[in-house]
Formats: structure tokens, C-alpha cells, sequence
């Protein structure tokens, strides 16, 4: 078979020509016929099945994106994955991929991907084994943040990296980045990585990702609440802060007492400011003349304490009395601690195995097609030996909201006609409204820049005239 778009005539040099070059000459001389015969036939396989051309494209041929469609076919039968011509995917962008997509085999991306390529829909999978019950799944987790404030860059961007601390070594990665905006600074909590995490963290040091300018210091955060005498009367959930604190303080309740109601532990959900960083204090262009050390005030150009502001205790109670509190301070503070996940929890929505649908291998394909169009290509390609594939399609009505048109058409006769004149045009403030543009580092609402701009409506008036001059039928 000759190949399609190729001229033949065109491809050089020709089998034919280059007769005399292999055939000795006595054999050329004294039959002649049979020279005939091997130039017709090499001809036949030039014209016919294009062996020049396959001969001079074999770089070509073994590029698949460049290959003919029967060595195409070829392959597909080879390979033992026959991709079929209706699906959206082009089978040559497929078998480029191929050994990619028999390393993921099994996978859920390979699976999602398998329905983009060939179906172009973007399906669900599902694993009914996360419904199962599994006792005793109670997973309590408690996190470990680590509080800093930035010296240079966003502390955002310190989520998913790896970070340093300089003054000595320690190291961990950040799992998660949580901002804190309080009265005297904008503190990032790092949800640190315990299986990532190597040497102590300290209050004051610096901390960095490699190669980034990117610069933090280590806040001196309130870790813990001692009661050092438990008082008397007091119930769980009461709120504990620190008076006339407002936007400093932690934030802590009660969350055990004694018989007498004397408060056993406090647990902390918020942990606060009341520590100015040390880079803030050292900073040049810092015009504050006070700064916080452990909720005591200081007066920044003499560190000396100011003694009339001593940080005082206060319960949130109606009854409790006499309890008197320590604060601990640490450069990683550790969270009240939650359950992750339902399946050991059997108040919850979920079910027993039953070794068909909800087994740990079985799946679930939620999409826009039938089972029928994709099971057999499916488990040809990307499908795991030995899972079990479900299907749940998506339910939809395509609702038609155009909109049918009708025309109306009404005469007068005569016609009747209204004049009037021209109308004066005028504008009338109706008020104004004031945009806000919000600067890089501003959180206070005294340093918001507002631009004012007046909204006008335009007013039209005009003066009838007499009825008998603006009235009057057509023809009269």
C-alpha cells in the first residue's frame, strides 16, 4: 500500500536506477529479460508499498506523532492496549505517554486522567472504603506552631517549605500558615511537621528558607496558664485574660475543676501578643516610646519598667473567687488537640464492609457516561488487577431558558401628536462615596488613604404649553 500524500517519482535515488551497481555485467548482457523483470518489480514495491519511501522516513517512522496509521495499528496490537477511534484522545498522544501512564496504573490520577484523555469528562473517584467503620479510629491530634513575626517578606509564603533557624541549628517544615493580627503586631503561626522537626526552636532567633530573603523572628508566645492557687466556685468554661489588655491578651477557659470548684487547668485558644519582637524595639524608624516584655511595660529609650502598669488576672465568673495565675512562656506553643475523621465514631454516617462495594478495593467512577462506553477500555489500560469499578452518573436536565419573542404593533388614526418645549437640563448632587486604598503593611483604620468622588444625576424640567397649542390632530 502505498502511502497517502507521497509522489513516488519524487523519492530519490530509485531501486530501478541502481540495477547496474549490484547486478554483474555478463548477467546484464546476456539476459536481458530478467533485468526487465527486476526493474518492473522493484518498481511495483516503489509505486505499490512505498519501500523507497519507508526505506528514506525510517527516522521518521519511529517517531510515533510522525508514524503512518497502519504501523500505528501496529503498535496498538503489540503494546496489547487498543485505543478506539471515537474517544476524544488522539491515540498518538497516548502511546507517547504510555509509559507514563502504566507507572500510575491503578492510581486515582491515572484513572482521572484516563477519563480526560478519552471522553474529555472530568470525573469523581470515590473509595467506599472511607465510609467503612473502623473501630477504635479515634485519631487526636494536637499541632505543634511555632509563632514568629517577619523581619522581610510575607509569612505566607513560608507554607509547604523548609525552614532554618540561624543562631543555631534547628529545622523543621511547615505544614500550614495562620495570621494573627494584634495591637502591637502581626504575628504568623507555622503548624510545624513532628516527623520533619530537628532541634530546638528559641524565643528571639531568626529563622529562613534557603535560597529566599524571606526572614522571620521567633515570637516569645504564652504557652500555658499555671493556676498557683486554685480558688473556689469557679465552672468550667469560664473565660481567663488579662485586664484592660484589649488586644494583647490571650485568651484561655477553664476546662477543669476540683470538688470545690477550684480551677485544676486552663486551656488557651488564643495565645496573644505582650512580647514586642526585638527587631521591632531595634528599629530606627520605630517611634514608640514604649514596648512589652512578658505583659510588663518598658520604656524603650531608658528599658527601664514602667511600674503603674502590672498586668492583673480576671475570670470571666459569677461565683468563683481567690484564683491566682503564672504565665509560661515558650517559642512553640501546642494546641487543645482534635479528632480527625468519623470512622471510629459509630454516630456518624458510615457503614460495614460487605466485601462488594465497600471493601478497600473497590471504586467508584462518578461521571457523565455510561459504564457500558468505558469499562472494557478501562480495564484494558489503567485498571488494577484484582479492584472492583462501579459507576454512579451524574443526573442533570438541561434546561432551556430561551426566550420567545412576540411582536405588537398598534396604529392611530389619526394620528395624535403631544408638543411641548425644549426641556432644561440640570445636575443635582445626590452625595458621595469615599474608596478606600489600603497600603502594603497597614491594619490600622487611621492609616487608610480615602480619594472622594461625587456622584451628579442629571434633572430634566420643562414647561408645557397651553393645551389648546400642543394638541391637535393630523389632517385638522
Amino acid at each position: 500500500m502505498n502511502p497517502k500524500n507521497v509522489n513516488s517519482s519524487n523519492i530519490s535515488p530509485h531501486v530501478s536506477a541502481l540495477i547496474d551497481s549490484f547486478i554483474p555485467e555478463h548477467i546484464r548482457q546476456n539476459f536481458p529479460e530478467l533485468i526487465k523483470f527486476i526493474e518492473a518489480y522493484f518498481n511495483y514495491l516503489e509505486d505499490v508499498h512505498g519501500s523507497v519511501y519507508y526505506q528514506n522516513t525510517l527516522s521518521s517512522q519511529r517517531d510515533i506523532e510522525l508514524q503512518e496509521e497502519s504501523f500505528l495499528r501496529e503498535i496498538e496490537s503489540e503494546v496489547g492496549l487498543y485505543v478506539p477511534r471515537k474517544y476524544e484522545s488522539s491515540p498518538r498522544l497516548f502511546y507517547n505517554q504510555i509509559s507514563e501512564i502504566y507507572r500510575s496504573k491503578g492510581s486515582k490520577e491515572a484513572i482521572e486522567l484516563f477519563f480526560r484523555l478519552f471522553l474529555n469528562d472530568p470525573v469523581r473517584i470515590r473509595f467506599p472504603w472511607d465510609q467503612v467503620l473502623k473501630p477504635s479510629d479515634g485519631r487526636w491530634n494536637i499541632d505543634n506552631k511555632l509563632r514568629v513575626t517577619m523581619i522581610r517578606g510575607s509569612g505566607d509564603d513560608f507554607l509547604g517549605r523548609k525552614i532554618f533557624q540561624i543562631e543555631q541549628f534547628a529545622t523543621s517544615v511547615v505544614e500550614k500558615v495562620e495570621r494573627r493580627l494584634y495591637s502591637d503586631s502581626l504575628i504568623f503561626e507555622l503548624t510545624l511537621s513532628v516527623d520533619d522537626s530537628v532541634g530546638t526552636f528559641v524565643s528571639g532567633n531568626t529563622i529562613k528558607i534557603e535560597d529566599s530573603d524571606l526572614e522571620a523572628e521567633i515570637y516569645r508566645s504564652v504557652s500555658k496558664i499555671v493556676p498557683t492557687n486554685p480558688g473556689q466556685n469557679y465552672r468550667k468554661g469560664e473565660k481567663v485574660e488579662l485586664d484592660n489588655y484589649d488586644g494583647y491578651s490571650f485568651i484561655g477557659f477553664v476546662s477543669s475543676v476540683d470538688n470545690s470548684g477550684g480551677i485544676v487547668e486552663v486551656t488557651l485558644s488564643n495565645f496573644g501578643a505582650g512580647n514586642t519582637p526585638q527587631h521591632v524595639i531595634n528599629d530606627p524608624n520605630n517611634t514608640n516610646q514604649y514596648y512589652f516584655k512578658d505583659f510588663l511595660v518598658y520604656d524603650r529609650n531608658t528599658d527601664e519598667l514602667v511600674e503603674a502598669v502590672i498586668p492583673e488576672f480576671t475570670v470571666n465568673t459569677k461565683f468563683g473567687v481567690d484564683a491566682e495565675f503564672d504565665i509560661l512562656f515558650s517559642p512553640i506553643v501546642t494546641t487543645a488537640g482534635r479528632y480527625s475523621g468519623v470512622r471510629g465514631q459509630l454516630s456518624e454516617s458510615i457503614v460495614l464492609q460487605d466485601s462488594d462495594f465497600y471493601q478497600k478495593y473497590s471504586y467508584e467512577v462518578v461521571g457523565n457516561n455510561s459504564i457500558d462506553t468505558w469499562l472494557k477500555p478501562l480495564k484494558q489500560t489503567v485498571h488494577l488487577a484484582g479492584a472492583k469499578v462501579f459507576s454512579n452518573i451524574n443526573i442533570y436536565n438541561k434546561l432551556d431558558f430561551k426566550v420567545d419573542s412576540e411582536f405588537f404593533s398598534q396604529f392611530f388614526e389619526p394620528a395624535n401628536y403631544t408638543l411641548g418645549e425644549n426641556s432644561t437640563i440640570f445636575s443635582e448632587a445626590l452625595g458621595f462615596s469615599q474608596d478606600y486604598v489600603v497600603g502594603e503593611g497597614l491594619y490600622f483604620r487611621e492609616l487608610y488613604v480615602g480619594i472622594e468622588e461625587f456622584e451628579f444625576t442629571d434633572v430634566s424640567q420643562s414647561t408645557p404649553l397651553p393645551s389648546e397649542q400642543r394638541a391637535f390632530q393630523s389632517g385638522l
